[in-house]
């Protein structure tokens, strides 16, 4: 039953995304996070929902209305590391050390240009504040529903087992699932701060709790490292920081207090400084791809060299060869293996014109009180890149959908922002005579 209401519901959106292709991005969204299709088990679990979603959105954008003039610094950014992806792919499949994964890098350039067309496709169609608000709606409802149901079996369960992610997305594992919901923890806070329907503020704050539980709930210690971040930063923005200092020490003194058995054995080492196994793994890695970003400085390894023994394992440190290999484990490391300096150059260009962007546009929102409203999305994407950044140097998700979408977020709140302050100067502009238009003779002083 469940296969052919989420098919239902897809094929029903086909047509209207074509029609109206902001509410594909919509769907494509909540396909991206919620992933409804995960939860059947029968022809659904496997169908391709977000290309039925995404072709008619895309060709419905030919004739829609759509920001004009995006190519700001950030976009020429994501632009060229896209084009970068290009490249460095060309070159592993021309490069006989890299062919046995000539063909995953192929396949995930395939998938990461998917992600990225989504992406412009959504700096396109975005064009209002309100349709601003819904996509972080939309993303808000479905981490949040996904959160609620994990709080609510981590608490019946008594935190005996871990919270993972949908299976086959870029969430499943619980590691991937803490980095998403820390990201999405500042679009609670602020979303609950601003919003005028008091029923969505405290459907806004019960999630929230919610989020916070699955985040300790998945037994991720990077999750916890995001976490303790964003805390913090959202401390430091916050106007009644010694409230919020206090409500953290209650938290914290809470936590440790009552927190599991199974989950205090997790992170004894990690808390008191010990490198496990794991931990040790993730430095031999962060060492390879070092080695090999030294071996090819412009391309790297391309997509997925870190998953093919063939091409890393030579650069493996001589006393750790039989080092399973599970991926980069970090953002960076990640870049820097498969794309070389310049790809990594490239990304770290990105985040930082975001940061640079955010900081611009808040302090043109605290100048400008009719450009208030500003602040609070500021923040919010401001808090969420910090997430990313710091949660996900111990993940290999530097291609996260979810982060390409908080670029295009930003991109979006600057067209927003121009816009707007270009209508405020329009209206403050002092009236002009017609006729002193009209008359050629200059007036006299």
């Amino acid at each position: 039953m469940r296969d052919y209401l989420v098919l239902a519901i897809v094929f029903l959106s086909a047509p209207v995304a074509l029609v109206s292709p902001y509410y594909g991005i919509l769907m494509w969204t909540w396909l991206a996070y919620f992933n409804p299709h995960r939860y059947t088990w029968g022809m659904a679990r496997d169908f391709p929902v977000a290309i039925v979603i995404a072709i008619p959105t895309l060709l419905g954008t030919i004739v829609a209305a759509k920001n004009r003039n995006i190519f700001t610094r950030e976009v020429l950014i994501l632009s060229a590391l896209w084009a970068w992806f290009v490249a460095t792919t060309a070159y592993v499949l021309i490069t006989p050390a890299f062919a046995g994964h000539a063909g995953d890098a192929q396949a995930q350039l395939g998938e990461v240009s998917k992600i990225l067309l989504m992406t412009f496709l959504t700096i396109l169609l975005v064009v209002s504040r309100e349709k601003l608000r819904l996509l972080v709606l939309v993303i808000i409802a479905s981490f949040g529903v996904r959160a609620l149901v994990g709080a609510v079996f981590f608490i019946t369960t008594a935190g005996q087992y871990k919270i993972w992610g949908p299976e086959g997305t870029f969430l499943a594992d619980n590691n991937d699932f803490a980095l998403g919901l820390n990201m999405t923890i500042p679009m609670f806070v602020y979303f609950a701060r601003s919003e005028p329907r008091r029923w969505l503020r405290i459907s806004a704050h019960v999630l929230l709790v919610c989020v916070v539980i699955c985040v300790i709930g998945t037994y991720s210690r990077g999750g916890l490292i995001g976490l303790a971040v964003v805390t913090v930063a959202l401390m430091l923005k916050s106007r009644r920081k010694a409230v919020s200092v206090f409500l953290v020490t209650v938290a914290s003194f809470c936590l440790l207090t009552f927190a599991t058995l199974q989950w205090k054995e997790r992170m004894g080492d990690f808390l008191h400084g010990r490198l496990d196994e794991s931990a040790e793994s993730r430095l031999t890695v962060w060492q390879a791809g070092w080695n090999l970003a030294r071996a090819y400085p412009l391309t790297g390894g391309g997509f997925d060299v870190y998953t093919d023994p063939s091409a890393i394992v030579r650069y493996l440190p001589s006393d750790r060869q039989d080092t399973s290999l599970h991926g980069p484990h970090s953002i960076y490391f990640q870049m820097l293996g498969e794309q070389g300096f310049v790809g990594l150059g490239l990304f770290l260009l990105l985040l930082t014109a975001c940061h640079l962007r955010l900081l611009k546009l808040r302090r043109a929102a605290v100048q400008r009180k009719e450009l208030s409203w500003i602040l609070a999305y500021a923040n919010m994407f401001q808090v969420a890149l910090l997430a990313y950044m710091f949660n996900g140097a111990t993940l290999g998700r530097a291609y996260f959908d979810y982060f390409f979408e908080i670029v295009a977020c930003v991109v979006i709140l600057d067209l927003l922002y121009r816009r707007a302050l270009a209508t405020l100067r329009y209206e403050t502009q002092p009236a002009v005579r017609v006729d002193s238009m009209l008359d050629p003779t200059p007036a006299l002083t």
